[in-house]
Formats: structure tokens, sequence, C-alpha cells
């Protein structure tokens, strides 16, 4: 899915830097249920 993060057709770092960001949010997004599950459980 992200192929695109492999090669730098960027010319900015910073424009890399957000893609990986944006990358990383669309990976982990799934697991945010699971994640708020185990701060309520230790509340």
């Amino acid at each position: 899915r992200f192929r695109r993060l492999a090669r730098a057709y960027e010319k900015l770092p910073q424009t890399l830097a957000g893609l990986h960001y944006v990358a990383f949010a669309m990976l982990m997004l799934p697991h945010l249920p699971d994640v708020i599950g185990m701060v309520q459980n230790m509340l």
C-alpha cells in the first residue's frame, strides 16, 4: 500500500517525513479501539 515511501520522489525531506506519519496513522487507526479499551481497563 505504501510503496511510494520506498522511493524518494519528493524533493523536500519534510514532505517525505510527513508521508511517513500519514502511513503510520493509517496503519494504526484500526487498533485504536483496542488501545482505548486497555486504557479504560487501567483506570
